[in-house]
């Protein structure tokens, strides 16, 4: 339970426990760069990072002015991150790729654009290291665990929580609707943020909901997972575009099979995203805290017979 809020504690208190314990993870996995191994631990890293914004978002309405600092200190700790992780994120993009289009695609072509990606990464971790990227970010997110004990929160329960998750699922909403108006890599890309913001705190929320928004948060990952494929797609268009890693033809043959993958994914996301979005914000908090308030009475019935 390392990501959940425990069931009968504070939400104040369960609020820094979570915090602290998600900065003390990414702050472990900051050790080297360079590698797999490495790599695949910056991720972590990243996702740990992001858990915390998940939270602060959640509890913003009644955090107060400690939320816009700590807010940006974990903005910019993940825009430090971003290149590390997205580099190795497009290599194994190109592999679903590979998968997906395995008969049209060459595999001398897709054999010299993963020796380029690969090395491109390399590249990458190569200046974050001459950067001090790790040890940056190590620095701020050590600097905000020690400001962790002193946050207050000014309502408690539910009501410390509940308008927060609100705000996320309308701003998640409207999201979905502005990229179907508008196709944009930066639409998707706000609303793929919403979209993992409500999916880690449905996690949260998991144990105070006698375990009753499993599918909620199955869904929310699975659109995630979507859109996080959607993004590295982008990022390996651009890649190939402006990087001349293969020959103009190859290149151009590799574009038309990655731009029809996106076009898929598009399709793919908005259907996941009208079924879940589906449900007005309003309804969804209704149910959320019908939720909360009848497993109350089974959480005190537990404790009694502890």
């Amino acid at each position: 339970m390392s990501y959940r809020l425990k069931p009968d504690a504070s939400i104040a208190s369960e609020v820094r426990r979570l915090i602290d314990k998600q900065l003390a993870l990414a702050i472990a996995e900051l050790r080297a760069i360079g590698d797999q191994r490495s790599d695949d631990a910056i991720h972590e890293a990243r996702r740990h990072v992001k858990k915390v914004r998940a939270v602060l978002r959640l509890v913003q309405p009644t955090l107060g002015d400690i939320y816009v600092e700590a807010n940006a200190h974990m903005r910019t700790a993940n825009r430090l991150l971003a290149p590390i992780a997205d580099g190795r994120a497009v290599v194994e993009t190109l592999g679903h790729l590979r998968q997906r289009y395995a008969a049209r695609l060459d595999g001398r072509t897709l054999s010299s654009i993963r020796s380029a990606l690969i090395e491109r990464s390399a590249r990458i971790d190569r200046k974050a290291v001459i950067d001090r990227v790790l040890p940056r970010v190590a620095t701020v997110l050590r600097a905000e665990r020690r400001r962790v004990p002193k946050w207050t929160l000014t309502a408690r329960g539910l009501r410390a929580i509940a308008p927060g998750l609100e705000k996320s699922m309308r701003r998640a909403r409207r999201s979905m609707a502005r990229v179907a108006a508008e196709p944009t890599s930066e639409h998707y890309h706000v609303w793929r943020r919403r979209v993992k913001d409500l999916w880690f705190q449905l996690r949260l929320l998991e144990a105070r909901c006698a375990n009753k928004l499993l599918d909620d948060q199955r869904r929310f990952e699975a659109l995630d997972g979507c859109l996080g494929e959607y993004h590295n797609v982008l990022l390996l268009e651009e890649i190939l575009v402006h990087g001349a890693l293969v020959s103009r033809r190859q290149t151009a043959r590799s574009l038309r099979l990655l731009r029809r993958y996106q076009a898929a994914l598009r399709h793919q996301s908005l259907r996941m995203g009208y079924r879940i979005f589906r449900e007005k914000p309003g309804h969804f908090i209704h149910r959320v805290k019908r939720m909360w308030r009848t497993a109350r009475p089974a959480r005190h019935a537990v404790a009694r017979r502890a």
